[in-house]
């Protein structure tokens, strides 16, 4: 059975911060990069590939083709800090503009498909 860190979730301080990047150029590139790391495991959920990164709390949502967002990816990373945990949220997104805002829109709400990948 597969873990997507819904444990660690009740222990998380409320804070969503949205980084700059993902730590990549592109989306491509990221791909590829975490296709040839042994330690992730890949799945798909409504359409969007989603890697999962136990080592690093660390899951990357890949948009399908079918969304308007793509090619887009979005990285949410868990991080300690003093007080408890924090949810960290790169974007990185090739689309137009109002694609790309919506997709970060979609991931900071807690209602949204986005925000349970």
């Amino acid at each position: 059975m597969k873990r997507h860190f819904a444990p660690c979730i009740g222990l998380l301080i409320a804070t969503l911060a949205v980084a700059d990047d993902v730590g990549y150029k592109s989306v491509a590139e990221a791909l590829a990069s975490l296709k040839q790391m042994k330690d992730v495991s890949f799945s798909t959920v409504r359409g969007w590939t989603i890697v999962t990164d136990e080592t690093h709390l660390t899951v990357w949502s890949f948009a399908p083709r079918t969304d308007p967002s793509y090619p887009a990816v979005v990285k949410r990373m868990v991080t300690s800090t003093g007080n408890g945990s924090k949810v960290t949220t790169g974007v990185l997104c090739e689309a137009n503009k109002a694609s790309c805002d919506n997709l970060v829109r979609e991931f900071n709400s807690p209602n949204s498909r986005g925000a349970q990948p």
